[in-house]
């Protein structure tokens, strides 16, 4: 599953650096559904959605791309010195929440061809 405060998180980061990737997250925001309770019971507190879900509607390059770019972003802030330490948390964990995905869908993507075969 894949938090919505991820999703929002990033779109407002990427709004003024990566207009394009905003837009394509603002059209997830405002299309996703969220998990239905039951999925979301004892493992994940928040509002959640579910990764097919999320990449259905992103695409996995847009996944990729959202990774690198804020990759990108961190390691400039990183050599600025420009963001403070907090920012910096959120940043990482914004990176990680989105490598998961990534590699979800790689995962779902190897599974999926390994049944064909």
């Amino acid at each position: 599953m894949f938090s919505r405060q991820v999703l929002e998180l990033t779109f407002r980061l990427l709004r003024n650096n990566n207009p394009q990737l905003a837009f394509a997250l603002k059209k997830t925001i405002d299309t996703v559904h969220f998990a239905p309770p039951e999925a979301t019971i004892g493992s994940h507190t928040g509002e959640m959605h579910l990764n097919t879900e999320v990449v259905n509607l992103l695409g996995a390059e847009t996944v990729g791309k959202i990774v690198a770019a804020l990759t990108d972003i961190g390691k400039h802030a990183v050599a600025k010195k420009d963001l403070p330490p907090q920012h910096i948390k959120i940043l990482r964990g914004l990176i990680e929440d989105w490598a998961v995905l990534a590699e979800w869908i790689l995962q779902h993507a190897t599974s999926e061809k390994s049944a064909f075969h």
